[in-house]
């Protein structure tokens, strides 16, 4: 039970008595405090990723829901993936690296596809055989473009509120150079 006589808020139960002007500079600070704590969360995700990103380029995520890989083979026995409705979801991250106006074929662009089980998105692991993990680099680069299976690296996707996760993926390739090697994105599924 509290009352608020002459200005000051005064409680009982054996706590100590408190001036109304230091009680709302108390719930201002815990407020303040909440409001920060997750504008800094939300611009250090935000900070991570542009750090990920190279700065000649721009980065871009998208979830694919309800989507499969299937691996398919050309005639030459290029590997290529198809993507139709089934009851996965497919995390796509694309690097675009921005064009030089001097320079003919300067386009280079990298895709990382990650196909995620939608009855168990939490995922940690380092080994990727049975997983559907594809890596793509198109540019000028003759004998060095197209599709490859991603075979090294640490894949993680952990749930961090409701529908929404966090996937974090660091991985090399040993066929082709390479710019990405670390994705860090939170993702949500509403």
């Amino acid at each position: 039970m509290y009352s608020i006589p002459n200005g000051y808020c005064t409680f009982s139960n054996n706590l100590k008595t408190a001036t109304c002007q230091q009680m709302k500079y108390l719930l201002l600070l815990i407020i303040l405090t909440t409001c920060i704590s997750n504008k800094e969360l939300k611009y250090t995700e935000e900070a991570i990723e542009s750090q990920l990103c190279p700065q000649d380029g721009n980065c871009s995520y998208e979830v694919l829901k309800n989507q499969r890989i299937t691996y398919n083979y050309s005639n030459l026995s290029k590997f290529y993936p198809s993507f139709s409705k089934g009851n996965k979801h497919v995390f796509k991250f694309e690097y675009k690296r921005n064009n030089s106006p001097n320079i003919q074929d300067s386009s280079y662009r990298e895709e990382v596809f990650i196909e995620l089980d939608t009855n168990n998105l939490e995922i940690e692991t380092t080994v990727f055989k049975g997983q559907k993990i594809i890596f793509a680099r198109w540019c000028y680069c003759k004998g060095q473009t197209g599709y490859y299976k991603i075979e090294k690296g640490k894949l993680s996707v952990k749930k961090i509120k409701k529908n929404t996760y966090q996937l974090k993926f660091t991985f090399k390739m040993d066929q082709v150079p390479q710019v990405i090697t670390q994705i860090n994105h939170v993702f949500s599924l509403e």
